[in-house]
């Protein structure tokens, strides 16, 4: 039994605890919402790039099977690979660990004791091995590297599960933004605030840099309907986005800041496009600076003022979400797990095993900014 002390030091017994308190697991991305998922691929898939016709028509005044005004008379395509890598996941728990410690009544009973199948512990268990999942997917999805080898600390070796992530695919791609890295615009701070993880960012760099990224955004991307696109942004950026628009000394906006300071909102838009929070983003970035992960090379770009070399923390990458893929062999790896107890070694154990790769589109449909001193 537990034994408790109050204030005025006199013992009495406690109970067993009746409820376990999880450590909160911040997923920032939904996957469904925000990108397009391609079921069924067990190893690779390819992706048929059709470009878009312009300046095809002509005035008809003549007999002829080819244009006689120069205009595009061919139609091409060109291709892409999404590469599904073989995941697994592979936990184990003895029943010793919650012996005496928790629920000691949703326990089996007799030689089933040890056996947590249907319980509540085992219920824990399985959403937190979900949580992880999703967690981890985010952040291979955008940090994932199948060649982790070249970093100096201890990898990682979570970033190298899923094979590349967009950061590595953007950064092989040089018409993506700034020659495949992130086009870098002049903030009003100093270097610590756009190179550390996690520097707050004022109110006016970060509309600074929302509208950097809207308003130099290729054309066929801003033609692209707001619903249909997404602005994913490290959380420094969206917390000082959110802080812009709760400032309630903010000319013509004291009613609206005074409403969203008190209520709030669940999804923050700049002009019609959702801003996502991309929390796994500082995850990644803070493994680079313990040097467990190779810096990703679409955020190494220089200085506006100067043109000083710098390693960026801060972000925002514009998308049509229909041009960011996830290739699977299954619709939601999450739920694809088995949980099962074993009388020999009396220990629960949970397995999962998937295919997940990544990949994007368009380069068109796709851009990346990033402010710097």
């Amino acid at each position: 039994m537990a034994i408790a002390t109050n204030g005025i030091n006199t013992a009495y017994n406690g109970t067993y605890a009746s409820k376990i308190l999880l450590e909160p697991m911040f997923v920032s991305d939904d996957i469904m919402r925000n990108y397009t998922i391609y079921p069924n691929v067990k190893y690779k898939k390819q992706l048929i790039m059709a470009p878009e016709l312009v300046g095809i028509t002509e005035a008809n005044s003549a007999c002829g099977a080819t244009s006689s005004c120069g205009q595009t008379n061919t139609f091409a395509v060109t291709d892409k690979h999404i590469h599904a890598h073989n995941v697994a996941v592979k936990q184990e728990q003895c029943w010793t660990t919650f012996k005496d410690e928790v629920i000691v009544e949703s326990y089996r009973n007799g030689i089933n004791m040890p056996d947590l199948t249907g319980t509540q512990i085992a219920e824990v268990i399985i959403n937190r091995v979900r949580g992880g999942i999703k967690s981890d997917m985010t952040r291979n999805m955008w940090a994932g590297l199948a060649d982790n080898s070249a970093a100096s600390g201890t990898n990682d070796c979570t970033y190298e599960s899923m094979g590349n992530g967009l950061w590595y695919h953007l950064a092989q791609d040089s018409s993506f933004a700034d020659s495949g890295k992130v086009k870098a615009f002049k903030g009003a701070g100093a270097t610590a605030d756009y190179n550390v993880v996690g520097a707050a960012m004022s109110s006016d760099d970060a509309q600074t840099l929302l509208q950097k990224a809207y308003d130099n955004a290729p054309t066929q991307l801003k033609k692209v309907p707001a619903g249909e696109k997404r602005m994913f942004v490290t959380p420094n950026v969206y917390d000082g986005y959110y802080a812009s628009l709760t400032q309630v000394g903010n000319a013509g906006a004291v009613d609206y800041g005074h409403s969203m300071s008190q209520a709030g909102r669940d999804r923050l838009y700049f002009r019609g496009v959702e801003v996502v929070p991309m929390y796994e983003w500082d995850t990644a970035l803070t493994a680079v600076g313990a040097n467990s992960l190779v810096q990703p090379a679409v955020f190494t770009t220089t200085e506006v003022t100067g043109g000083a070399a710098i390693n960026v923390t801060n972000a925002c990458i514009y998308a049509a979400k229909s041009n960011l893929f996830i290739g699977t062999d299954t619709n939601s790896p999450e739920t694809q797990l088995k949980m099962f107890y074993d009388e020999v070694s009396d220990k629960m154990y949970i397995r999962s095993h998937f295919t997940m790769g990544f990949q994007f589109g368009w380069s068109s449909l796709i851009y990346g900014a990033c402010l710097t001193p």
